[in-house]
């Protein structure tokens, strides 16, 4: 199984099937170019390492994922499956976030959200990623350091997923959607690891269907 494929069967086993196959909307630099003109210009603020775009055409949604050709290629020489490092980490994340996009918009849009342009969706959706790739990367480390996953593991991962990127934005209104994003994803991690093992899937499916405000409000956020 590709990396790619596995990591979509982890997040349809923690949430729902989403009844497309990913690896059928992975899109080229070429078709990416013409993609984030379309979207227009604040998608050209956006990281160059990957990038996922959502069309609403009638009642249908295409998705289409672009992962840069350096992230792929280091995942490919730097296999996350058999050794997580500070060489792969970042590509993984940006990998991760890709496909946690796609598989929580195909969600999103099943469970009737049409309003895939607006901040609370886009919010939305990266507050969720930060969730995912999480929890991604915590399963690379059981299956590479057993259970449980040492605390310096476990910390470091934390550090490399809850980082201050956002920061480099220049438009303010980007710098707070990643920040605001990333902050309740982190109380809800933070929450998640108290509670009983048994437990934590019902609470990560009960998290993913909040709306953006209801996620802000189950972190004691105000907007």
């Amino acid at each position: 199984m590709t990396l790619l494929a596995q990591i979509q069967t982890l997040l349809e086993r923690t949430y729902d099937s989403i009844g497309v196959d990913l690896e059928a909307c992975v899109v080229g630099t070429g078709r990416c170019a013409d993609l984030t003109k379309l979207a227009g210009e604040s998608a050209e603020k956006l990281s160059p390492d990957g990038r996922t775009f959502l069309r609403l055409m009638g009642d249908q949604l295409y998705l289409a994922l672009f992962f840069s050709p350096p992230v792929i290629a280091e995942l490919e020489k730097n296999d996350p499956r058999e050794s997580l490092n500070e060489r792969n980490i970042a590509p993984l994340i940006t990998f991760v976030e890709e496909i946690a996009h796609g598989v929580q918009a195909a969600l999103l849009f099943t469970a009737g959200e049409r309003e895939i342009g607006s901040e609370s969706f886009l919010r939305n959706l990266e507050c969720q990623a930060k969730v995912d790739v999480y929890l991604v990367l915590s399963k690379f480390a059981h299956l590479l350091c057993g259970s449980p996953i040492p605390k310096r593991v476990r910390a470091w991962l934390a550090q490399q997923v809850f980082d201050e990127s956002y920061r480099h934005f220049d438009s303010r209104k980007l710098r707070d959607r990643y920040r605001l994003s990333q902050q309740v994803a982190h109380r809800f991690i933070t929450r998640l690891q108290r509670v009983p093992l048994p437990k934590r899937h019902a609470e990560l499916r009960k998290f993913r269907a909040l709306s953006w405000e209801g996620k802000m409000q189950s972190a004691d956020f105000a907007d």
